[in-house]
């Protein structure tokens, strides 16, 4: 009889207690309170490869290298998750004291299979790296590029702009940027998010113009496999699944179709949206800058655009004058330009004073945006490094006729301010009405602003 107080044997004589204990997934160990092996089950055997009849009656530690069965017995304190490895297969051990009138008589081990837990956990952890690893490619391709320091300026017009703009980035309310076309929307739009809270976060644009209504939406929302013919396998995340945390700059907002601006009304208001195919609602947290050259009051009251959303996006708004309102600037820009020009084509190029001269006058319809475009085609094409004012794709409509009314540097100082007064008279006191008005007096706008505040006209 072993010193164990109950008989193992005899428990094996209850009517099941076989076919109960060798049901059990568990792998099941029992010792007496020496620890010698009294009776294992088949799990135990399948999962620790041991045979039964070569464990029984030994002691425990001979059998299992380490085990920590006798430290329970020897405190009476149990043991629990207690991982092993034997070959290939992992499993944890939960080791307790079977106590009997107060006293250890024995001590039970069960043991249960990790192995497939393990293996998901490494193939979550992998899948989790590589998560890691798509969302900071994911971020490192929607990043804002430009911060305040990259808007050149000079005039008070723009630099108020940009007071406000850094005022703007301390909060996460929505933005409306009005301005034209080249005048630099989008770059206020970067500069925003980089001075925020959500600079290390994406920054997300999407032209709303450039898309049909169906595509746009899809694009915003995203969409489930099979959500329409032509769809993605495994579907596609909309771009305000990727913005989340960070910020969705939608671009040319004043040209999205009507009955999309209902949806992007609801996501606005509630932080949630489906994709296209989809059923569950999926949470956002996105902060919202947009951008128009259109007139949205026209477009309001030609029912083209949702005033509810007008209001929704244009918590605050922001607008970006036209180069032609700040001339001021023309200079630091051409300067800038032609840097970057000279860095890339190892040749330093420098701008003639009277090529600014002529620069300053141009009206510029496509803004900043045609400035350079100006500058590059008269750098790519000029055979000199100092680019002249024939070199300029803008000369022949700028070039200053020489009639006497139009030209001014030969009159006195009454005739000067007699002959602005009167072409100003012809043509009014507003900004186009001045840029005329210098074009026909054969100087620039800022010229003309210099005379007029000199004049007190």
């Amino acid at each position: 009889m072993s010193s164990l107080a109950f008989d193992v044997n005899t428990l094996q004589k209850i009517p099941l207690f076989d076919t109960i204990i060798n049901s059990l997934h568990d792998g099941v160990l029992i010792t007496d309170n020496e620890g010698y092996i009294k009776y294992v089950n088949t799990a135990y055997q399948r999962l620790t490869g041991v045979c039964g009849r070569d464990v029984l009656n030994q002691k425990v530690e001979t059998v299992r290298k380490g085990a920590r069965l006798p430290e329970v017995l020897r405190t009476g304190k149990a043991l629990l998750g207690i991982k092993r490895k034997v070959n290939d297969v992992e499993y944890i051990a939960d080791i307790n004291p079977i106590i009997f009138n107060d006293k250890i008589v024995g001590a039970i081990s069960v043991i249960r299979d990790i192995t497939e837990v393990v293996a998901m956990s490494n193939k979550l952890r992998d899948y989790t790296h590589t998560v890691m690893e798509l969302r900071n490619k994911v971020r490192e391709i929607h990043r804002a590029r430009y911060h305040f320091e990259d808007i050149i300026s000079r005039s008070k017009e723009m630099e108020k702009a940009k007071e406000m703009a850094k005022r703007i980035a301390a909060s996460d309310i929505p933005v409306l940027i009005l301005g034209e076309s080249g005048s630099g929307k989008e770059l206020f739009a970067h500069a925003i998010h980089n001075a925020g809270s959500r600079c290390n976060n994406s920054f997300v644009p999407i032209n709303c113009a450039a898309f049909s209504p169906q595509l746009l939406s899809s694009e915003l929302f995203g969409y489930e496999e099979g959500a329409f013919t032509g769809a993605l396998k495994g579907g596609k995340l909309g771009l305000f699944e990727i913005a989340n945390g960070g910020t969705l700059f939608m671009d040319e907002i004043g040209d999205m179709e009507y009955d999309l601006q209902s949806k992007l009304l609801r996501v606005l208001e509630t932080g949630e949206f489906m994709r296209t195919g989809g059923t569950k609602p999926i949470k956002v947290d996105v902060r919202i800058i947009s951008a128009t050259n259109r007139d949205i009051s026209r477009l309001i009251h030609e029912m083209k655009f949702r005033e509810d959303l007008y209001y929704r996006i244009n918590v605050v708004s922001l607008n970006i004058p036209s180069l032609r309102m700040r001339i001021e600037d023309i200079p630091p820009l051409v300067e800038y330009f032609l840097d970057e020009h000279s860095k890339k084509q190892n040749k330093r190029y420098k701008a003639a004073s009277s090529t600014l001269e002529i620069l300053n006058q141009y009206h510029y319809p496509g803004n900043v945006r045609e400035l350079f475009n100006i500058l590059e085609f008269a750098a790519s094409t000029s055979e000199r490094d100092e680019i002249m004012p024939n070199d300029l794709p803008i000369f022949s409509k700028v070039r200053p006729q020489t009639s006497s009314h139009r030209v001014l540097s030969h009159t006195t100082r009454s005739s000067e301010k007699e002959a602005i007064t009167e072409v100003l008279k012809s043509f009014g006191k507003s900004l186009e009405g001045k840029r005329k008005a210098a074009h026909q007096l054969g100087i620039s706008l800022a010229t003309l602003y210099n005379k007029i505040r000199q004049y007190d006209i």
